[in-house]
């Protein structure tokens, strides 16, 4: 068993996660005053809209905050990249009564793919780190007690249980089923496809490009970085894709991207419906699918449609677009992104960067202090602990998330920011929850977290 499997496990079977105080209890909160700085209404609290499955869907909603927030967070802290792949949501009704039959009627009135599309949208999307779980294999909602209790002898079982649960037990028991799947590994394209062996997947330098997504999930932005000419770069629904997409006709290998001569192209890789690439003048070019020889070119704007012919919503046929060149970056993977060296010359070498290009950003950590340049070429900049971010946050920090922040635009005052980590940041005494958006000025404090009882804090500083 490796190392890292052994750690997972023990943090899978951590028991107490509700004594924990910085979890979302099981229960409903009680109401509270609305507050400048809180976040909107997710429009499920009430569930006034949903009639008679108010309960159900907010049992569901209550089961999968937890779930995100408990089970989710420890295991990203561990394994950043994994994607917890959603299989179904199991629902137990005590009562055996009305519950059971509105439980049943639900079932048979919606089809798993409307369920997949409703808990994306209203529920997952308002989520902290939604994006780790996967809905492609979803199967929907079934009921749990008729899994585990077959017909034969269902009647005897409910004689067995004797009297009824009290009044105030809960109307459903939701539990989610699934697993963890490792995605950190390499493209799963074979040495012997049309288009030659793969390339070293881990070089000592790379260009930093993005790409705007659009599928089910809603629009995000993805950012390969490293990318080195001649790679193939898989766009699909599967576990081992670079640019991993949720559309309802996208195959698991859709299509492929590569860096060649200067130009982006790419291909079919063997999807069902082909894909094609839209200009903005409204030209387009198609590329079957099976057709796995032809190769389009992407101009400067164009689009990429995971259809070859088919209009609709991209919850269906999925988009994807290439940003402007200008936004990419050479980085070194191995030095640690983009972050200056740890010698005594650093802030030194630092401070003359930031003077000539832009603003300078201090990490005050519990190791000591990391500084980073920020400047047009550099950003969006990410901050957080996990390893694939611009300035990486040591492990014993355990109020920050894997992906806590972006810092997306800066000029001589101060800089944009995007709050994504659980916990939020607080800048001189104002607290940011996460999905914030914010204007950081030069010489004011954050703090990401707030820390933990007992733990150490962590504090950025923006200075010229």
């Amino acid at each position: 068993m490796s190392l890292r499997t052994w750690v997972l496990d023990r943090v899978h079977r951590m028991g107490g996660l509700a004594l924990r105080e910085d979890l979302p209890s099981r229960e409903p909160a009680p109401p509270r005053a609305a507050s400048a700085t809180a976040p909107p209404d997710a429009g499920l609290s009430a569930a006034q809209h949903l009639g008679p499955y108010a309960p159900l869907i907010g049992a569901v909603r209550a089961e999968l905050e937890h779930f995100v927030a408990g089970h989710v967070r420890l295991h990203l802290a561990i394994a950043d990249r994994d994607r917890f792949l959603l299989t179904s949501i199991g629902v137990r009704c005590p009562d055996d009564g009305q519950a059971r039959e509105l439980l049943a009627q639900f079932m048979r009135e919606f089809k798993p793919e409307q369920v997949k599309r409703y808990l994306v949208r209203e529920v997952i999307a308002g989520l902290p780190n939604a994006s780790a779980l996967d809905l492609s294999q979803f199967a929907g909602l079934f009921d749990a007690d008729a899994a585990e209790d077959p017909g034969d002898y269902r009647e005897l079982l409910v004689a067995l249980r004797g009297q009824a649960p009290a009044a105030s037990a809960a109307a459903y028991q939701v539990s989610v089923v699934g697993r963890w799947a490792e995605i950190d590994v390499a493209s799963p394209i074979s040495p012997t496809a049309p288009h030659g062996p793969l390339t070293p997947a881990t070089p000592l330098a790379g260009l930093r490009c993005e790409f705007d997504v659009e599928d089910a999930s809603g629009r995000r932005r993805v950012v390969l970085q490293s990318v080195i000419a001649g790679r193939r770069y898989v766009i699909g629904k599967g576990e081992g894709s670079d640019i991993r997409v949720d559309g309802t006709y996208t195959s698991r290998r859709h299509g492929e991207l590569w860096l060649e001569d200067g130009a982006w192209w790419v291909g079919d890789a063997g999807s069902t419906n082909g894909l094609r690439v839209e200009a903005p003048s409204g030209a387009a070019q198609r590329c079957n699918g099976g057709d796995a020889r032809a190769a389009m070119r992407l101009g400067e704007g164009a689009r990429i449609v995971l259809s070859a012919h088919a209009e609709g919503a991209a919850s269906d046929y999925p988009t994807v677009m290439l940003r402007p060149p200008g936004n990419g970056a050479r980085v070194t993977p191995i030095a640690g992104g983009l972050a200056a060296p740890p010698t005594p010359m650093t802030p030194i070498i630092a401070g003359r960067m930031a003077a000539a290009s832009g603003l300078l950003l201090t990490a005050r950590l519990a190791t000591g202090e990391r500084r980073l340049a920020l400047h047009a070429g550099v950003l969006p900049v990410a901050v957080g602990r996990s390893r694939n971010q611009q300035l990486v946050i040591d492990r014993i920090h355990e109020a920050v998330s894997g992906h806590h922040l972006d810092i997306v635009d800066v000029d001589e005052s101060g800089a944009q920011v995007v709050v994504h980590g659980d916990n939020g940041v607080i800048v001189e005494g104002v607290a940011y929850p996460a999905g914030a958006r914010l204007r950081w000025r030069v010489g004011d404090t954050m703090v990401l977290g707030p820390a933990l009882q007992g733990a150490a804090e962590c504090t950025l500083v923006l200075s010229r």
